[in-house]
C-alpha cells in the first residue's frame, strides 16, 4: 500500500492508514479532525461525503458505543461531537496523533535526505576550497 504524503487537501493520514472505505472510520476521522466543534447529523454526513442512508445505517453503532455525545439543540437539529471522555475515543485520538507523528517524521526524513543530496551535489564555496587542498 502506497501512502501519499503530498496530498494536504485529500484524505487524512488516519484514513490513509486504516482505509477510506469504512463509514464508521470516516465519521470518527471527521469528528477527531473537528474535535472542538459540534455538528448536526446532516453536517457530519456532508463532511464525510456519506449518503444519508449510509450515515444513518452506521450512526446507531457510534451512539451505542458512546463514541458520540449530543451537546445541544439548535432549533430542531441535535448537535453532536466526539465523546472525549470515552476511553475508546481517547485511544483513537492518541492513535491519530501517533499516525500523524509517524508520517511527519517520515516526511522530515525524506526532506533531510533531499537536502543532503543537494548539498552533496552542490558544495558551498568553503567546502570546495577545502576539497581542493
Amino acid at each position: 500500500m502506497v501512502i501519499s504524503l503530498g496530498d494536504p487537501l485529500g484524505e487524512s493520514l488516519f484514513l490513509q492508514a486504516f482505509g477510506k472505505k469504512s463509514s464508521v472510520l470516516k465519521i470518527l476521522d471527521f469528528l477527531m479532525d473537528n474535535v472542538g466543534s459540534d455538528y448536526s447529523k446532516t453536517e457530519i454526513a456532508e463532511g464525510t461525503d456519506l449518503s444519508r442512508g449510509t450515515f444513518f445505517s452506521v450512526w446507531p453503532r457510534l451512539e451505542a458505543l458512546e463514541l458520540v455525545v449530543q451537546t445541544r439543540e439548535v432549533g430542531r437539529a441535535k448537535m453532536y461531537k466526539l465523546n472525549k471522555k470515552n476511553p475508546i475515543a481517547e485511544k483513537l485520538i492518541e492513535l491519530d496523533g501517533a499516525i500523524s507523528d509517524f508520517y511527519a517524521s517520515k516526511l522530515m526524513n525524506s526532506d533531510i535526505g533531499i537536502v543532503q543530496n543537494v548539498s552533496q551535489s552542490y558544495p558551498s564555496s568553503a567546502e570546495e576550497q577545502l576539497q581542493t587542498i
